[in-house]
């Protein structure tokens, strides 16, 4: 299906909302000032993200939880192994080389708090149960990561909402993607709840 422009602005105002509370959760956690805005919200099919996305074979960190309650679905998180350096070095408060058991650990918590403020800001506006399982992070390129997704979310349909995240504290920049992968009709019903 396809969504018009004001469609996808209600979606993107509504993941800003989102970020805004992941954004402040993790500053009172991390002691520091960090702020997250959602510049982009698309929905494309499992084939368009390889072209319009990332490259297939680019590796990254890769967090994956199902999504319980009345909006039934899938979150994962994706972010570079650079990225996935500078963020997790971040959170734990370091610029030393990090264990990947270390690294791994801050990428599945900001992941819980990313998406779980997503989920909170959406549940609230749309007055509706939903909530994040204990996730699951993986270190693959890009394109194993997606076709596992699916594979484990074979009952959900072909469209996925691409959620770009704009991490900033001091003057570094990060970017990251948040990939929500929805049963069939979900985000239809996201839309007209939105009123667009």
């Amino acid at each position: 299906m396809a969504y018009s422009d004001i469609q996808l602005d209600a979606l993107k105002e509504t993941m800003n909302i989102g970020g805004g509370k992941a954004a402040t959760t993790i500053s009172q956690m991390i002691g520091s000032v960090i702020r997250m805005r959602v510049p982009e919200v698309t929905i494309l099919s499992y084939s368009e993200l390889y072209a319009q996305v990332m490259a297939d074979d680019q590796e990254v960190y890769a967090v994956l939880s199902s999504i319980e309650g009345e909006l039934k679905g899938a979150m994962l998180f994706v972010i570079t192994n650079a990225a996935a350096k500078d963020l997790s070095g971040l959170m734990v408060g370091t610029t030393e080389e990090l264990s990947e058991e270390i690294k791994v650990s801050a990428v599945s918590e900001l992941t819980n708090i990313v998406s779980s403020s997503f989920l909170t800001s959406i549940g609230g506006l749309l007055d509706k149960k939903i909530k994040p399982e204990v996730p699951c992070c993986s270190y693959d390129v890009f394109g194993a990561v997606i076709s596992s997704a699916y594979m484990e979310f074979d009952q959900f349909g072909d469209e996925v909402m691409v959620i770009r995240n704009e991490f900033s504290y001091d003057s570094k920049q990060l970017e990251a993607s948040l990939y929500f992968i929805p049963e069939v009709g979900v985000i239809d019903k996201i839309i007209k709840a939105l009123g667009v």
